[in-house]
């Protein structure tokens, strides 16, 4: 008796990780076919061969890349390397990228960029903020964009118990963001059964030395995230739901979600 519990209670757990693995696959069009699509004006950058992550580009049209993310669960091309940070000046008829020199102090072997953005203060100084996983932890790093020298100066590393699984980030003022977790488990093994199981335990944080705090929550799998440009609203993407959720920003740095969009129904604007 006791065995046709087990075998049943097993083969009830394997029926709902294959049911949800199907929905899983299904979200994800993993198995969908892609169709070949001319690029028209588009054409290769040369010099970023290891991919780019992630990209913010300046009002004087100068573009910050990250490249080289080696994260569990994602491919890379060059696993060995570490991450770097990449230029690329949109003026150009033909732009080119060039790699940002980092400075000493500052630990360029384990470099594993992810989420960037920028901020510049009064004196229109340029400050990087890169969400970077060393040893497959999570961290923000702050450099300031030395544009004479193209190199980029380490100026800190914020860590902190709620900054785990950090995908992306968008920077609010001097050291002060709001950032997307997009995993509860940092067990990679556990992240996945989290994924398949479609647990909405992902959320949003806001960081300042000051205060630290969970601002949102409920998502699939919180990923990119930006600012409107009056600053009074958040869009964040949930990659699992493919919904972008639309939340107001509040005095006390708390978001409430005012609409939710699914991406088949979003306009790209040019």
């Amino acid at each position: 008796m006791g065995k046709l519990v087990v075998l049943t209670l097993l083969g009830v757990g394997l029926a709902l990780i294959g049911e949800r693995f199907v929905v899983l696959r299904d979200r994800m069009n993993a198995f969908r076919e892609v169709e070949s699509v001319e690029p028209h004006d588009c054409h290769l950058i040369e010099g970023i061969e290891y991919g780019s992550e992630d990209i913010d580009i300046l009002p004087s049209g100068l573009a910050f890349i990250s490249s080289g993310l080696n994260y569990p669960g994602i491919p890379s091309f060059a696993p060995n390397e570490p991450g770097k940070i990449f230029m690329m000046d949109l003026n150009e008829q033909n732009p080119r990228v060039q790699e940002l020199s980092i400075s000493d102090g500052f630990d360029k072997a384990s470099f594993n960029p992810h989420g960037i953005d920028t901020f510049i203060d009064e004196d229109h100084t340029v400050y990087l903020y890169v969400v970077n996983h060393p040893h497959m932890r999570s961290t923000v790093e702050i450099f300031k964009f030395e544009e004479q020298q193209r190199s980029l100066v380490h100026l800190k590393t914020i860590k902190h118990e709620l900054l785990k699984s950090v995908n992306d980030i968008v920077v609010l003022g001097p050291e002060q963001f709001y950032a997307t977790r997009d995993h509860y488990f940092t067990n990679f093994f556990l992240s996945q059964l989290e994924v398949i199981l479609g647990l909405k335990w992902t959320h949003i944080l806001f960081y300042s030395p000051r205060e630290v705090k969970v601002v949102a929550k409920g998502f699939r799998f919180a990923n990119g995230i930006t600012i409107s440009l009056d600053k009074k609203y958040i869009y964040m993407a949930d990659a699992m739901d493919k919904t972008i959720h639309v939340m107001k920003i509040h005095d006390n740095w708390d978001l409430t979600q005012l609409k939710e969009i699914f991406w088949q129904d979003a306009i790209l604007m040019p």
